[in-house]
């Protein structure tokens, strides 16, 4: 049904000739008797899924029914015309209302939440843009541009899955702006300046239920157990007692922060290496008093690397000194020794391996230990 129209105001038409008055203009109005049967009518669709009689019965005094009248004559045309009429002028005020009727029965009424008359946001300009910016970070970037071999666009996307419901409200909300600011979010959607899309590494569309399911056991603070394909193995893993926290996006993968009581520890899974199908709330409830502890740990890195900005993936991070030393060539060398503190020992070491040899885990030990052993194993890959 057409929600693209403006809200109830003076001049909206209705054509009932039973319920116009004498002395409305010639551009149409409701008389009062009419506004206020149709507002009956809209509060019993938004309460009911009903019948047209369930309607009569429930607001036979507004369209005009003799209760004492016999059955047969208490439905009559008028009324049945005044009806149609009325959810004829609610729809083209917006509201989407739900008609159901299966072969042999009677057809059945209900409203739409969320339908209604759509009131104009007043956007500055500014707003419309960034609107589409936020529009651009879901949609497909290649669904309105023309190929062109020579000025290739980012690939198609994996499916993110959240872009299809936020495209959706976006759409739904630009409607609603003016003529002038729907050509300028327009223009700006099919030909952005700025490529910027939340793309997953793999397709998560398919482990949406996934993520809903966890989140619902989030809200009522209950355990968790599923089936784990951990990167190492090809058969599952079973995990039960599972307290989840949250969801983290993080380098194109969702993540499910939790604590396993089986080894005393937070872990992160990957969502998409849960198995959805095995995904249970258990009845115990989760520890809402636990909390993540940080691990802290000190590296010397090139003080180049420090004038710009350290990794945004430390929780918090203090430069403790700077030093001077030499290269193996004999090269002056400035590092500086870095305080930081992260919630995982694998991601401090998967960072620190991306400064290279730019960089020098210090403590604790045993996370120095798991550096070299790193270093070990891919050293071994180059004999």
């Amino acid at each position: 049904m057409n929600n693209d129209h403006d809200p109830i105001s003076a001049h909206s038409t209705y054509t009932d000739d039973d319920d116009i008055d004498s002395d409305v203009p010639s551009t149409g109005g409701l008389k009062n008797e009419a506004a206020e049967r149709i507002f009956h009518l809209l509060q019993f669709l938004m309460a009911n899924e009903c019948t047209r009689k369930d309607v009569f019965e429930q607001l036979a005094f507004y369209y005009k029914i003799d209760l004492a009248a016999p059955m047969e004559q208490r439905h009559s045309r008028r009324a049945g015309r005044m009806f149609e009429r009325d959810i004829k002028f609610l729809e083209d005020q917006g509201f989407e209302i739900k008609k159901i009727k299966a072969r042999g029965q009677i057809a059945r009424y209900s409203l739409i939440k969320g339908s209604g008359p759509q009131t104009a946001f007043l956007f500055t300009q500014a707003e419309v843009d960034s609107l589409a910016l936020l529009y651009n970070l879901f949609a497909d970037p290649t669904q309105y541009a023309q190929i062109d071999p020579t000025q290739p666009l980012p690939q198609q996307p994996t499916r993110n899955p959240f872009a299809e419901e936020m495209v959706a409200l976006i759409d739904r909300l630009v409607t609603t702006l003016p003529i002038e600011q729907k050509k300028n979010f327009t223009r700006w959607v099919r030909k952005p300046y700025v490529y910027f899309n939340i793309t997953p590494v793999t397709d998560y569309l398919p482990h949406r239920a996934t993520i809903d399911a966890i989140v619902h056991a989030i809200s009522a603070r209950q355990q968790i157990q599923f089936g784990y394909t951990a990167t190492q193995r090809q058969n599952p893993t079973f995990h039960e007692h599972i307290d989840p926290y949250y969801i983290i996006y993080l380098e194109g993968h969702f993540y499910l922060i939790a604590y396993s009581h089986k080894v005393s520890q937070f872990l992160e899974y990957r969502v998409d290496r849960i198995q959805g199908d095995t995904l249970k709330m258990q009845p115990d409830m989760i520890d809402v008093e636990r909390r993540r502890h940080p691990v802290e740990f000190r590296f010397w890195i090139d003080s180049n690397l420090t004038k710009h900005s350290l990794s945004q993936r430390w929780l918090t991070h203090t430069l403790e000194r700077e030093e001077v030393d030499l290269d193996e060539h004999g090269r002056e060398r400035r590092r500086v020794l870095v305080r930081a503190t992260a919630y995982s020992e694998w991601r401090i070491i998967q960072q620190i391996l991306k400064y290279g040899d730019k960089a020098e885990i210090v403590e604790p030990l045993h996370l120095r230990e798991k550096m070299k052993e790193t270093v070990k194993r891919m050293h071994h890959f180059y004999e």
